[in-house]
């Protein structure tokens, strides 16, 4: 006899296998809803295993964990604060320039010098003239106690010198070491770090297709640093439920804070939330900024859960905006470049509900700040190389306008801004060898790919220093069309600076005019780009030029797939992987492919 609830159960065990269950955000709250509650949720840990003593010349940025006080006075004694003679004032009294005073009762004293009791002032040498005989000639009457620092002047035994919960600074540590400490009692807490993701492998390593670099862990690790927290990286989890609730239990009994990385968003291997809600309780599982949605906050054993998204830069932000205000609120804070106004190049939409966090760079051209967005893509780490800034689009705001003044949070100190170009268009490695030499001056190149027409726009609205420009004229030659239709009353200086090798980059090269027969008979399936793509413009000229094709029919000589690939390198990726037999790059693209390459035109 068949158990038919049995059955049952099996039968929905097996197609929730086969169909796992996509998590949603349910609990979804605004960014100033986790800041408030992620810190009314956590007190600073203050146990004794919170304390720990360190050497001095480590004390700096440290929260001391108790009440400093002076073990005795500085200065111990009455000391000159001069270099001069210790007199008794009262035998000055009438000494001028006119009517110098003789004293044979005198000690000649250098600054930090003990003066005995019996005397109570200093006079500075400069005013004194010798005399060889049998004492001194003063030309300045002495009042009491000048140039004399008192004993407890700067401190007294027992005085506070900083209270319990203070941060160091680099000048305290020299006042602490005049007051006799060598070692500081300072609080202390540690985060652990888990990386999660059956996917992952470790930095050094090649990552093949399905694998990722673990850099998050790492990244945060010194961001922790920077705040003076004790990071703990635990190993790399894979994706499974057993194994991650292994290792937040061990975390959260070895530490005061645990940072989950990855395994926080909706696909059907993360588990994070679902573990934190196991073991503790989850307290919001999505938050409403971009990057960073899938964020997870919970609580066990009355620690915080912090759940990072896999994706660096929304790990980043999450860090930054969620996190950063809980470590503020426990004295351990960061470094901050301030702020400055700056004047946006081009148009930043976004979507109401959500504040969105834009990676800017930022120059200065005449008096004003100019802002270009980088990648707004979550995983595109470059953006934070390439950036100097960043702007927070409110929720309630769809975005802003080109030309509107922003104010921007600054991620290196101004000066850098100040000492930095603009440059808008095309980019190109040329430009990365630029940006060397351009740095050995001081100098610093900030590149936003806006591709020709955005160069040129750029141009014209002045709100670049010089803009990339690799645009096909009709007549043949480069760059000179839309610079004269858009520019036409303005003085443009157009520097040739580097020529552009193209080629057909394939797994095994053939020699030209072989490649270009193969091609036009459709014997090798061609990546195709957008129509108005150089790659495509400057093919397109070549078969005209050599009678291969007619110049409105070439493009249905050529056997392509379906698909029109977004770029140069999805095309040579094409290539790669066998989809397609060849492509049409710059030399520059096809050996960072690993392609062999056949050069068939140079542009510049």
């Amino acid at each position: 006899m068949v158990d038919a609830g049995k059955a049952n159960t099996d039968k929905a065990n097996t197609d929730k296998a086969k169909n796992p269950r996509v998590t949603r955000y349910l609990n979804q709250i605004s960014l100033e809803e986790a800041i408030a509650t992620v810190k009314s949720s956590f007190a600073r840990p203050d146990g004794e295993k919170n304390r720990e003593t360190v050497p001095l010349l480590d004390a700096c940025g440290r929260i001391s964990a108790q009440s400093l006080r002076a073990g005795y006075s500085v200065p111990p004694a009455n000391v000159s604060a001069m270099d001069g003679i210790a007199v008794k004032s009262a035998e000055t009294v009438g000494a001028n320039e006119q009517l110098p005073v003789k004293l044979t009762n005198y000690l000649r004293v250098n600054t930090g010098n003990h003066v005995p009791p019996e005397y109570d002032a200093v006079i500075m040498i400069e005013d004194t003239w010798t005399d060889w005989d049998d004492g001194i000639l003063v030309r300045k009457a002495a009042r009491p106690w000048q140039n004399v620092r008192a004993a407890g002047e700067d401190i007294k035994k027992g005085d506070l010198i900083i209270p319990a919960g203070h941060k160091i600074r680099p000048f305290d540590c020299g006042a602490l070491g005049t007051y006799g400490f060598s070692e500081i009692p300072v609080h202390k807490i540690t985060a652990g770090l888990i990386p999660t993701g059956s996917e992952l492998i470790k930095i050094g390593e090649i990552p093949k297709p399905g694998q990722v670099v673990e850099s998050n862990i790492p990244m945060a690790a010194i961001w922790l640093k920077e705040r003076h927290v004790k990071p703990v990286i635990y190993p790399m989890t894979p994706d499974e439920p057993d194994k991650i609730r292994d290792a937040i239990l061990k975390a959260v009994d070895e530490n005061d804070i645990v940072i989950v990385s990855a395994g926080s968003s909706a696909g059907t291997k993360d588990f994070t939330g679902s573990v934190i809600a196991e073991l503790g309780e989850l307290i919001f599982h999505g938050i409403g900024i971009m990057p960073g949605k899938p964020m997870i906050l919970g609580r066990i054993k009355d620690k915080p859960i912090i759940g990072l998204p896999g994706y660096p830069i929304s790990a980043q932000v999450v860090l930054r905006e969620v996190v950063g205000p809980l470590l503020d609120s426990w004295g351990y804070t960061g470094f901050d470049c301030g702020r400055t106004d700056a004047v946006l190049t081009a148009d930043l939409s976004s979507n109401v509900g959500f504040d969105e966090f834009v990676l800017l760079s930022v120059a200065k051209k005449g008096d004003v700040y100019y802002a270009a967005q980088q990648s707004r893509g979550a995983g595109v780490q470059t953006a934070t190389l390439k950036s100097n800034a960043y702007l927070r689009i409110p929720a309630q705001l769809e975005g802003y306008s080109a030309g509107e003044s922003v104010s921007v949070c600054l991620t290196q100190p101004l000066e850098y801004a100040d000492r930095s170009l603009l440059v808008i268009g095309m980019t190109d490695p040329a430009l990365g060898a630029l940006s060397e030499l351009l740095r050995e001056k001081g100098v610093i190149l900030h590149i936003y790919n806006s591709g020709n027409m955005g160069g040129v726009i750029a141009l014209k609205k002045d709100i670049c220093h010089c803009a990339p420009l690799h645009s096909l004229s009709p007549d043949g030659s480069y760059n000179t069309a839309a610079v004269k239709r858009y520019l036409p009353q303005t003085r443009v200086h157009l520097i040739a600076a580097v020529g552009i090798e193209y080629g057909f980059a394939m797994r095994k090269s053939m020699p030209i005019e072989e490649t270009l027969k193969a091609l036009t008979d459709g014997e090798l399936i061609f990546a195709s780009q957008p129509k108005d793509s150089e790659s495509e413009l400057i093919l397109r000229k070549l078969l005209v030029d050599r009678e291969l094709c007619e110049k409105d029919a070439f493009s249905d000589n050529l056997k392509r797939p379906d698909i029109i690939f977004a770029g140069e390198m999805a095309a040579a990726v094409s290539v790669v992987n066998g989809r397609c037999g060849c492509c049409f790059v710059p030399r520059s693209i096809a050996k960072s492919c690993g392609l062999e390459f056949v050069a068939a035109d140079f542009a510049r």
